[in-house]
């Protein structure tokens, strides 16, 4: 599996940290773990990653879905939404988008590992 580099957008530190963590032993890269829409623009204007895990719920005015929205008009980066509150209208626009797909919480190290897997087995351009 290639190295990526990942941004982990997540409001709740310990589950970010854990997050993070696992990425890492999966041998890839993060980037920064943040926890609102704000700072994932930050840090997404300074290095673009590879991918990003968004959590739906976050600090700040924006939530995961118009974080995720905004980032997608500005930059190609494919978003893994970690969600355990995903309603029917996120779960429509989530599979609309083909460079978006999501992860419901709690998840086991092996789906994320799965999941993050799906996006580097995918040419960029059907992502």
């Amino acid at each position: 599996m290639p190295k990526i580099n990942v941004l982990v957008v997540e409001d709740e530190p310990f589950l970010g940290l854990n997050i993070k963590q696992k990425i890492e032993s999966f041998g890839h890269h993060v980037i920064a773990v943040v926890p609102s829409g704000d700072e994932a623009f930050q840090i997404v204007a300074e290095k673009v990653p590879d991918l990003i895990l968004m959590d739906i719920n976050l600090e700040g005015s924006l939530d995961g879905m118009e974080t995720a929205d905004s980032l997608k008009e500005r930059f190609s980066v494919p978003i893994l939404f970690l969600t355990g509150n995903l309603d029917e209208s996120h779960q429509k626009k989530i599979k609309d988008v083909p460079s978006y797909r999501f992860l419901p919480k709690p998840f086991t190290t092996e789906q994320l590992r799965d999941s993050i897997s799906f996006f580097l087995t995918k040419p960029s351009s059907t992502i």
